[in-house]
């Protein structure tokens, strides 16, 4: 059985998010998440990469983590949604066409291609990299976001000591939420990593439900979210 912890209006589950995912109690209104891709393997040719591609923390092999293939996740998380919903899928460029065509294939409906300015590039032989991009999709019937004057490319820094290996700033993913979800309504990111999708979705006055494989990052995104409310309840 899943563990599952709630804390304020927000719900954290231990598990296997392509088995959660068939049992959950409510249907999402909202799905941000930065889902666990493969990275392309190889090519440092003698570059000294650093953070998180460091030689001593990442091997060149592609996998940062454990990684669910883009075509396993898309039909679960269309399933898990209400009939009109939207949703937010963060990717690199080298995954962000073979996530287009699975989240297509299974159902969901392209409104945008969004772009992430992250400041401080990655280094690259083939330009600097200073973008990652976010599919806006939707099911059903369309909506207007809340703030139609927003542009495509959000600006804003990583977070300069980051809780999580792959960790999107709360400022990213609280634009997105607030532009695409009501108060009190459900967020759902079914790959929680560290529960900043959550923390957003508790700032912006929204319910949040995330899911984590790894137990390490759920007890780390439960301290976390713990914080949080206690600062909420205390301001």
């Amino acid at each position: 059985m899943p563990v599952v912890e709630t804390i304020g209006p927000c719900t954290l589950i231990l598990g296997d998010a392509l088995e959660v995912l068939q049992s959950l109690p409510e249907k999402a209104d909202l799905v941000v998440t930065d889902p666990p891709y493969k990275l392309t393997s190889g090519g440092h040719a003698g570059q000294v990469m650093s953070g998180i591609f460091s030689r001593s923390r990442y091997d060149n092999s592609g996998l940062l983590m454990k990684v669910v293939p883009w075509s396993a996740m898309a039909k679960p998380i269309f399933a898990a949604c209400r009939p009109d919903c939207d949703a937010y899928v963060m990717a690199n460029d080298k995954n962000i066409f073979a996530a287009h065509a699975a989240f297509s294939g299974a159902g969901w409906k392209l409104h945008n291609l969004l772009g992430w300015h992250k400041g401080a590039p990655t280094r690259n032989r083939w330009y600097m990299k200073d973008l990652e991009f976010t599919l806006y999709l939707w099911k059903g019937r369309a909506k207007t976001i809340n703030n139609p004057g927003s542009k495509q490319l959000f600006s804003c820094q990583r977070p300069k000591a980051r809780f999580h290996r792959t960790e999107k700033p709360v400022s990213l993913l609280d634009h997105y939420i607030r532009n695409s979800s009501a108060p009190g309504e459900l967020v759902l990111d079914p790959f929680a990593g560290s529960a900043s999708t959550l923390v957003a979705a508790m700032r912006a006055g929204r319910r949040g439900l995330g899911i984590e494989i790894e137990p390490e990052w759920f007890e780390k995104s439960c301290e976390r979210l713990t914080r949080e409310w206690e600062t909420a309840l205390a301001g």
